[in-house]
């Protein structure tokens, strides 16, 4: 039951994001936000370390690899959806950006052997029709 507040919490937050970044965007312009996006990202980036830093070692391998790759894709993800964002309305870019979970199914089903059931099947095809139909 915890899992689910937490990302009840989590989807309010994403889409105060959203919502904010776009009126931000429509405001400022995309090159003064990410600029703005960056410098906070910065702030917390560094919050973060000091705390964990103490409490963790660091080790380099295929791990710490894998985190630092998907770093660098997540950030160019972002990027790219802020100048999406920019040109496009938030109400059709969010909600057809947010099917990106399909793309973690599939590759999650081939490299990590995980099971795709058919009520995942089914929750696949439905999130597709749904991005279709939000995109039209």
């Amino acid at each position: 039951m915890r899992f689910l507040i937490l990302s009840i919490v989590v989807i309010i937050l994403w889409g105060v994001w959203a919502f904010l970044f776009k009126a931000g965007v429509e405001q400022i312009g995309i090159k003064e936000a990410l600029i703005w996006n960056n410098s906070i990202a910065i702030v917390i980036s560094i919050l973060v370390i000091t705390f964990l830093l103490p409490q963790t070692t660091l080790r380099i391998h295929k791990g710490a690899f894998y985190v630092m790759i998907a770093t660098a894709f997540g950030i160019t993800g972002s990027i790219i959806w802020y100048i999406v964002l920019e040109k496009e309305k938030a109400s059709l870019i969010v909600p057809f950006t947010a099917l990106y979970p399909l793309i973690t199914v599939v590759l999650s089903a081939v490299f990590l052997k995980e099971k795709i059931t058919v009520a995942n099947w089914i929750g696949i095809i439905l999130a597709l029709i749904a991005g279709f139909l939000l995109s039209l």
